[in-house]
């Protein structure tokens, strides 16, 4: 497990344990049946990574390189931010 992982996962039991919920919100967004999406959120964590020690990639998680690439090169050569102009539709909802 790499150093962004331990972060990664310290900072959900965080955000789990003293985050602030939304539940007593109207909130905007909603699940595919028409409930709301209530979250726990908590503001302003910022995480620094010392890149001569480790490069920061977490690795709990799977990473597909072509969608990542794929974004990359469509923010910077495409300079575009509408998302019916990436190719990979990662970003699509999917019902």
């Amino acid at each position: 497990m790499s150093i962004a992982d331990d972060i990664f996962i310290r900072n959900c039991r965080d955000i789990l344990e003293n985050g602030v919920s939304d539940e007593e919100f109207e909130v905007r967004p909603r699940w595919e049946d028409g409930t709301p999406a209530h979250t726990i959120k908590k503001f302003g964590i910022v995480n620094r990574y010392n890149v001569g020690e480790e490069f920061p990639i977490m690795t709990l998680r799977r990473i597909y390189y072509r969608s990542a690439i794929d974004e990359i090169l469509w923010i910077y050569q495409k300079k575009s931010n509408r998302i019916a102009d990436l190719s990979t539709h990662i970003w699509d909802d999917h019902i």
